[in-house]
């Protein structure tokens, strides 16, 4: 069975390049994907209600003064989400970052670019109650 078999993965990310990266693995491996690009909370929130997401990826930086902490906060404050696992996926300086995300509530960090043969098993690292702190 692939690794994230029936699994619904949201991922709110603004470059369209590393979204179809990680729509083609999550797909591959049995999942479901959706999305959001431009990191507005009210949009997001509208998606996940009616995604229903199993996990949540987000970007760290977005335009329009958005950031995936703050972003993980207004996720955080919706029940129905409040344990959804969310890890940050991003290309941001992982040694500044994961002290931050690990503070601010992530459930892991995952370093652009992705390791296509390792992202799954991240993801299910995740999904199964664990963490992932990934510096690439």
């Amino acid at each position: 069975m692939p690794a994230l078999e029936g699994i619904r993965v949201f991922y709110v990310e603004d470059d369209l390049r590393n979204r179809t990266v990680v729509r083609m693995l999550t797909e591959r491996n049995g999942g479901v994907f959706d999305y959001e690009q431009w990191g507005f909370p009210e949009i997001i929130l509208h998606k996940l209600h009616r995604f229903h997401p199993q996990i949540i990826l987000l970007d760290l930086n977005f335009a329009h003064q958005q950031t995936g902490y703050g972003l993980l906060q207004v996720i955080r404050q919706q029940a129905l989400f409040k344990h959804i696992p969310v890890v940050a996926v991003s290309a941001a300086d992982a040694a500044l970052e994961i002290p931050k995300a690990r503070a601010c509530g992530f459930n892991g960090f995952i370093a652009k670019p992705l390791d296509i043969n390792l992202f799954p098993k991240q993801l299910e690292a995740v999904l199964r109650g664990g963490t992932v702190w990934y510096a690439g």
